[in-house]
Order: structure tokens, then sequence, then C-alpha cells
């Protein structure tokens, strides 16, 4: 088997459909399509059961809500394939998604491979990956640096994964975990790797039109969260052995990713019904909290968006939300 592609589901009725056909349509047959059930109370149960029945690459798994991670996690169990894929079930792939993978690992059977990606909906956008390949410890140290600076790396959908390296080191998504625990195992599986390589092709499409994303609703817990997936991204990190070379670039994308969540944090705080002063308020809390992780800021930019945190500027990092949240807003 080629790969297998984990699909959760969890009351997508009205887009499950056109995440499977999207799959099932390719020309290309050596697959197979793993449906998690995590629990839905809609209709969902009964379009993968007739997917099921109707197409001999389709396995389906119907368990007790347990979330997105426990989902993927039996995903990961029950799979087969060389290579590990993941699709949402409100999302969709190209016509020619296999067909461009297959042809990428042929020519170089690389540990983890990238592609890009659309955003449609509420808002329309596209993400590109580029076109590289890197087969040292350095080049791809650089890579995957670089691709976490340009949130190019906190997405599972954009991503081929090998099922030896993820059994190999005991790779499982953390339940504990609501926000980050993509990146995470993203991360985690890249300390194993040792080549990396993108396609320059937009293979995915994201949709973002939902209006109870979690991404929308209000999270008290994410500043916990984040800075708890920080702290095992750290520990994945220190767990493994690097080059000097190689452990800057990992040092200084660690590092830029721990104080630009921060910012996340204190953005979130636009959510609540706070004023000025309370959000400010909040805001020190928050900079304190990453003052006492003491991640030392690596490169001037870094630098840069760090010393706010770090001096608790309570006033200019309000200002500075303010402002970009009032540039989202225009663009809707």
């Amino acid at each position: 088997m080629r790969y297998s592609v984990i699909i959760p589901v969890y009351n997508a009725e009205e887009t499950l459909r056109r995440c499977l056909d999207s799959l099932v349509g390719q020309q290309f047959s050596d697959y197979e399509l793993l449906i998690i059930n995590d629990g839905s109370t809609d209709g969902s149960d009964a379009i993968c059961r007739e997917y099921a029945n109707t197409y001999s690459c389709v396995r389906y798994f119907a368990k007790e809500n347990g979330g997105v991670s426990s989902a993927r996690n039996l995903g990961l169990e029950q799979a087969e394939g060389e290579y590990i894929l993941f699709v949402d079930s409100d999302d969709y792939v190209s016509q020619d998604y296999f067909a461009l993978l297959s042809h990428t690992l042929e020519s170089n059977a690389v540990d983890l491979l990238m592609f890009g990606y659309r955003n449609f909906g509420r808002i329309s956008a596209e993400r590109d990956t580029g076109e590289f390949y890197e087969d040292d410890e350095v080049g791809a140290a650089k890579r995957i640096s670089f691709s976490m600076r340009q949130y190019l790396f906190s997405s599972l959908w954009s991503k081929v994964l090998k099922r030896k390296i993820i059994e190999n080191n005991g790779l499982r998504f953390r339940t504990d975990l609501s926000i980050g625990e993509d990146q995470l195992f993203i991360f985690s599986y890249a300390m194993h790797i040792q080549s990396i390589s993108s396609i320059d092709a937009l293979l995915y499409n994201v949709d973002v039109s939902n209006e109870n994303s979690l991404s929308r609703k209000v999270r008290p817990y994410l500043t916990e969260q984040l800075m708890e997936v920080n702290r095992r991204m750290y520990a994945a990190y220190h767990a493994t052995e690097h080059s000097p070379e190689a452990a800057h670039y990992y040092d200084t994308a660690l590092a830029w990713m721990t104080y630009r969540s921060a910012y996340s944090c204190c953005k979130e705080l636009l959510k609540f019904s706070y004023s000025a002063k309370q959000r400010r308020r909040e805001i020190r809390k928050i900079c304190k909290l990453y003052r006492a992780e003491r991640i030392k800021p690596v490169g001037w930019k870094c630098k840069c968006i760090a010393l706010p945190v770090r001096m608790r500027w309570s006033r200019m990092i309000d200002l500075l939300i303010c402002c970009k949240s009032k540039r989202r807003s225009a663009r809707l």
C-alpha cells in the first residue's frame, strides 16, 4: 500500500461527500482511505458507511467522541500505507493530488514532502511552499526553520509523512491539547527526518467558511495551551542531537514561534468584552508568563518582537493587535 489517507469526521454531513469524492475520483488506485467517525450525531455515519460499502479502498471506523487527536491516533494505528496523509472532512484535494505526489516521491523518496494549498470561503488565499529538495541535516533544518517562520509548518494536510518514521519513534497526537497539536506533531516528526522536499503546486483546498470553527470562538485557555505546545516542541528538539549549524536554525525558529504565540494570546483578548484598560492589564499578565519561560530571542527580527513582551509594554502590544485586527476586518 502506497498511501494511507486519514480523515477524521465529526458532524460533517454537509461537506463529507465533496471531500470523499475528490479522493475516490482520482486516477490512482494504490491507496486507502481511513475514515474515523469521532462520535458524529448527524448523518455522517450513513455517508461513511455508504462509501465504505461502495469503494474497496475505504475503511471505516466509528468511535465515541474523543476529539480530533484521538481520531487521528486511531487512524495511525490502523494505517498500512508507506506514506501517511491527513485530510479534513470539510476540505477537498485537487484532481492531480496522488499523481503529483507519486511523481515526486518516485524521483526522491524523501522523509517529509510539503505542498501548497488554497483557502476558499470567507477568505480566499493561496499558500505556496515553493520547490526544493534537501537531503542533509543543515539544509533540512534551514528549510524547516523558514517554513515555521512563514506559518507553513503547522498544517497536517499539506504534508506527506513516512509511516515507518512515525512508528519507529512512537509519535502520536497529544489528546490533552486542543490547539497546536498539529504543529507539535509535525515538528516532533521533523526531528527524526534526514530529507525534506516541496512541490511547487497547490494540491489541497481548505474551507474557511465555517463560522463555528475553533479559531473564531472565545478561548480562555489559549495562553496555557500555546505555552504548553512551545514547551513540548523545545522538549522534542532537545531530545534529539543536532549539529551546531542546524541547532542555530532550530533555535531561531522556536524562539520566533514562542514570541509570536505571545501576540496570538494577546490578540485573543479582543474577543472578550474588556475595556482597553482591562485588556492591557491582561496583556501584562501574558507577558509576565512568557518572560518567565526565559526563551532567548535569536536574530534581530525575533529580538524586535520579543522586546515588547519581555518589557511588558502593554500599550504598544495592544496598539499592534488592534491595528492588525482592523486591517483584517477591512479585508473581509
